[in-house]
């Protein structure tokens, strides 16, 4: 049924008929950036050395290329069900169940690639239409994009100097846990850890920031937010708050085409069994309010956190440019720390990427239009300072590589990864689970008993 709905809304959708809004120069450039950036930060190949999420990515993407969908874990007694986010994997798993898993990681890397392409060709037509005229305006935007970040580098610093190794300790390592209970990643740390989160963000959000006042868009616009919930729910429902805030602002006329369209409608087909799949069990997962769980002792270190990844720059642009709907995306990301859901605050992390891109997007497009002054002076510095962050989150990539496991399960995974504390009930359910029990096949048991298994990754320490 969400395949049937979800391409009755695609050809429904006015977008995919209009011509490429791009030159073959423009399009070739930005094909070749996506691969090189792709490269250099995905993970998905291990060429180059990959961030410790990248064991259980593996694992989750041997058992989807390997064995039955659903897939069902049985381990002693007891039955677990993959229940995550899983469209990031699915086409390369889908390849991986005719070419095994070495296809499934080439296909991945691929699939990855055409993310970063449609990403900068976005980027590269919202800097022709928002600056025409402009030879270099695309190429500001998309460099200001990738390397965007807070100032995480100066706590970093402070901390590494003051009480841990020293300032060179941040180098091969990374790092943006400064703030301990809050993470805003930056886009170099969003690649390397986590380009199934970042993806479905970015996209839906320059999306609305090149269509935002058009009613073909908003009849439309809930198909791009269907598909990004499969992804990344958390990162879908970042965008889709400033998909409402964007149609609000811009008043009825955007409201009732958005209602009226047939696709947003068709695409509630594909949110629903999505929806009911991914919050089974859900109530396991840690949540609850911030200062509930980690006390008024956390307010300093909030607002200190709010200033140093947002307010510093958001201030900055505010200098140079008034915006809205970059006014709502600031408040959301205020608002975001003030609820902890998973065990890393997903909340805050994934749910603030795609008002970071907007931020990302107006610093750049204020940079590019303003004249000589302080005020362009300040933005520039600040954008620069977040850079030199997110350079030294890519430092890790001067590890030594280490090899994927091509053979090693979810539960085998987990039980030798280097988060030994974490409870991973954000990817798995057990089973049976009456809600699921109705919506999926029955799944078949593939036994996994991690305490015997040799190691994923033999070399490991």
């Amino acid at each position: 049924m969400s395949l049937a709905a979800g391409g009755c809304a695609f050809a429904l959708a006015p977008g995919w008929r209009q011509a490429w809004p791009l030159s073959r120069p423009a399009t070739l450039a930005c094909g070749l950036g996506a691969l090189a950036w792709g490269f250099g930060s995905s993970g998905t190949h291990h060429l180059l050395y990959a961030a410790v999420d990248w064991q259980i990515r593996d694992a989750v993407l041997h058992d989807l290329a390997t064995g039955p969908w659903p897939v069902l874990y049985a381990i002693g007694d007891l039955a677990w069900l993959l229940r995550a986010p899983l469209g990031y994997y699915m086409p390369a798993a889908a390849i991986g169940r005719l070419g095994g898993v070495e296809a499934a990681q080439l296909a991945l890397f691929l699939w990855t690639a055409l993310g970063l392409f449609l990403l900068l060709a976005q980027l590269a037509a919202l800097g022709r239409e928002a600056l025409p005229g402009r030879r270099h305006a695309a190429l500001v935007l998309a460099l200001v994009f990738v390397s965007f970040g807070g100032l995480d580098l100066l706590p970093n610093l402070w901390l590494d100097g003051t009480q841990g190794d020293g300032i060179a300790a941040y180098w091969g390592r990374g790092g943006e846990w400064w703030a301990r209970e809050f993470q805003f990643s930056g886009h170099v740390t969003l690649l390397l850890w986590v380009p199934n989160h970042a993806l479905p963000a970015w996209l839906p959000a320059l999306l609305l920031l090149r269509h935002a006042r058009q009613p073909r868009f908003a009849a439309a616009a809930g198909l791009p937010l269907a598909a990004a919930a499969v992804w990344a729910p958390l990162s879908a429902l970042g965008a889709g708050v400033l998909t409402a805030a964007a149609f609000l602002l811009a008043g009825w006329k955007l409201l009732r085409a958005a209602l009226a369209g047939p696709p947003n409608w068709l695409s509630v087909a594909i949110v629903i069994p999505a929806g009911v799949f991914l919050m089974a069990g859900s109530s396991s997962i840690p949540h609850g309010f911030l200062f509930a769980i980690h006390g008024w002792d956390s307010l300093p270190r909030l607002l200190l956190f709010l200033l140093v990844e947002v307010g510093a720059v958001a201030l900055a642009v505010r200098l140079l440019a008034r915006s809205r709907l970059l006014a709502a995306a600031v408040a959301l990301l205020a608002i975001l720390p003030l609820y902890v859901f998973g065990p890393g605050n997903e909340m805050t992390m994934r749910g603030g990427i795609a008002a970071l891109s907007f931020l990302a997007v107006a610093a750049a497009l204020a940079l590019a239009q303003a004249g000589p002054g302080w005020r362009r002076l300040v933005l520039a510095g600040l954008l620069a300072a977040g850079a030199a962050g997110q350079a030294m989150e890519a430092s890790i990539l001067f590890n030594e590589p280490w090899e994927a496991s091509r053979g090693c399960t979810l539960p085998e995974a987990a039980a030798q990864s280097v988060f030994t504390d974490t409870d991973w009930s954000h990817y798995v359910v057990p089973w049976p689970d009456a809600t699921l029990s109705r919506l999926l096949s029955e799944p078949a048991e593939r036994r996994v008993d991690p305490e015997t298994v040799a190691r994923c990754w033999p070399e490991a320490d």
